[in-house]
């Protein structure tokens, strides 16, 4: 399936409620994943240390895409991790930023078709894809590094893809929070905190936090 408009996308959005008032959330409390180091071109998202279990959840790959009708581009992949490993995701960025696209399950866009950002602000944005999600990066640590918190807007928010959602009526469901951009190695690992809202929505949050940390460092 291509979505080539937001209008497009916006129809196959689900009901807010569905998520909200649907399943007791899986987990009652945030659990914080960390990303293991870049080794041997993948990375790893890793439970929690006293997790009982100490397998990889996602895996994700980079990859220089050459093909000679396309511009320069390299191509990141999300893979979810296990007996089966299944393509989750995957976004390719041109080296002269003049191209992105977006893949997820069935779906293939422009990543503009997707990803806006919120009056204008280069760390503020909505994502469109099969949900609605709300990221705000405009906080940072002392270190320096992003603190991206991801929403799930309520339903009174304007479909305008720009407008912003009431973080007082929106339900957050992760916070990321990527290594600072500008600080000497070795860099921190980072960290992707979901809560309970968010479990169920893991395969769409962790693509749409990669997408955002590339927009935040090209």
């Amino acid at each position: 399936m291509i979505i080539d408009s937001t209008a497009k996308a916006a129809e196959l959005l689900p009901n807010y409620d569905a998520v909200v008032q649907g399943q007791r959330p899986r987990y009652q409390a945030p659990i914080i994943y960390t990303f293991a180091g870049w080794s041997q071109g993948s990375m790893l998202l890793m439970p929690p240390r006293d997790a009982p279990s100490q397998q990889p959840l996602y895996r994700i790959t980079v990859e220089l895409d050459l093909n000679p009708f396309l511009p320069v581009s390299y191509t990141t992949k999300v893979y979810r991790y296990g007996s089966e490993t299944k393509l989750v995701g995957e976004f390719a960025f041109a080296l002269n930023n003049k191209r992105a696209v977006l893949t997820m399950g069935d779906m293939t866009t422009r990543l503009s078709n997707a990803l806006y950002s919120v009056n204008s602000s280069p760390r503020h944005f909505n994502w469109f894809l099969e949900n609605r999600l709300h990221w705000d990066c405009r906080e940072s640590l002392d270190d320096g590094s992003p603190k991206c918190i991801c929403y799930l807007p309520p339903p009174t928010t304007p479909r305008a893809p720009r407008a912003s959602a009431s973080q007082a009526e929106s339900i957050q469901i992760a916070t990321f929070i990527p290594p600072p951009p500008d600080a000497s190695p070795p860099l921190p690992d980072a960290s992707l905190t979901i809560y309970p809202y968010g479990q169920r929505l893991m395969d769409e949050i962790i693509l749409s936090a990669l997408v955002v940390e590339r927009m935040l460092t090209r």
